[in-house]
């Protein structure tokens, strides 16, 4: 069991759940998962750890109520309650180490798997530069945890309510074009 420590609402059918999870919040590594069995009536679900600390003993998970499971668990679901099993860390840990200048290119909850990687690289003494987009300004998501972690953070919007109308890709290609050529895109 696994208990829900804090349950909070991002965007329309996005929530964060940072969740009491001691064992794997001291083995994960930036770019791994967990699979999720909420109750004895769902089916197990991969959801990626968007953010851990080992101090404390927690993970936290951003997810996207889209499917059977994942409604159940947002909709059903509040702090204090506790998810049936979760097992992890799993998956290949992402390759880190000190390349100079990394941009990392995130949209909507891909924000959740990059900000650990992007947190590592930071960590290690790399330029972070981080590009995160949504379709409109209220689904800019984890902006703070990434502003703490980045030396500059470029946001866009589909709808131009926020940052720089357009792609996450578009800022990305203004720096390749202007001869400002990152050491690695993530």
């Amino acid at each position: 069991m696994a208990k829900i420590l804090k349950k909070l609402q991002l965007a329309p059918a996005v929530w964060e759940f940072e969740v009491d999870a001691p064992l794997i919040a001291h083995k994960c590594k930036p770019g791994q998962f967990v699979m999720v069995l909420v109750d004895e009536t769902s089916e197990r679900i991969p959801l990626t750890i968007g953010d851990f600390d080992r101090e404390k003993g927690t993970i936290t998970l951003m997810v996207q109520a889209v499917g059977n499971t994942t409604r159940h668990l947002c909709d059903d679901f509040a702090q204090g309650d506790e998810i049936q099993h979760i097992l992890g860390p799993l998956g290949q840990p992402s390759e880190m180490g000190r390349f100079g200048t990394v941009v990392m290119v995130c949209g909507g909850i891909g924000v959740a798997p990059v900000h650990p990687i992007a947190r590592a690289y930071h960590e290690l003494g790399n330029k972070v530069i981080t590009i995160i987009g949504g379709r409109h300004k209220d689904l800019i998501l984890w902006r703070d945890r990434m502003e703490k972690i980045s030396d500059e953070v470029i946001i866009t919007t589909d709808d131009g309510s926020e940052g720089i109308r357009g792609f996450v890709t578009d800022p990305l290609r203004k720096m390749l074009e202007e001869g400002n050529h990152p050491d690695l895109v993530v």
